[in-house]
């Protein structure tokens, strides 16, 4: 079985948007991801990353679970994520586990930008 991207990363200037390629956050996405802000925060960089989970239709507790992980790595970088795209079963998963009051959501990636652009 070959390899396929799960995750595309693409830098706009002011943040890097990560798309999940894969109807189901899979391990490989948040470890992508982990590594992506370690490379940052390795460089003394703040992570401004917007994750678009558009097509992503199923999230489990494991899934969850590295999604705080990775949120906790961005703020130790003072940086900021969002998550964009919620729909379905993962906006569902975020709003009973609270975690909709935890993570920063956007309907979309420009959206997100837009607002990681305005000054604090």
């Amino acid at each position: 079985m070959a390899d396929q991207v799960q995750v595309s990363l693409n830098d706009s200037g002011s943040a890097v948007v990560a798309t999940v390629e894969t109807a189901e956050m899979a391990p490989a996405v948040t470890d992508a991801l982990m590594a992506h802000v370690a490379e940052l925060s390795a460089a003394g960089r703040r992570a401004m990353l917007v994750v678009d989970v558009a097509k992503v239709k199923f999230i489990d507790s494991v899934a969850l679970g590295s999604l705080v992980v990775l949120l906790r790595r961005v703020k130790a970088t003072q940086g900021r994520l969002a998550l964009t795209g919620l729909t379905g079963h993962s906006n569902r998963v975020l709003q009973v586990t609270g975690l909709d009051k935890v993570f920063e959501m956007f309907d979309d990636a420009p959206a997100a930008l837009e607002d990681f652009s305005r000054p604090v």
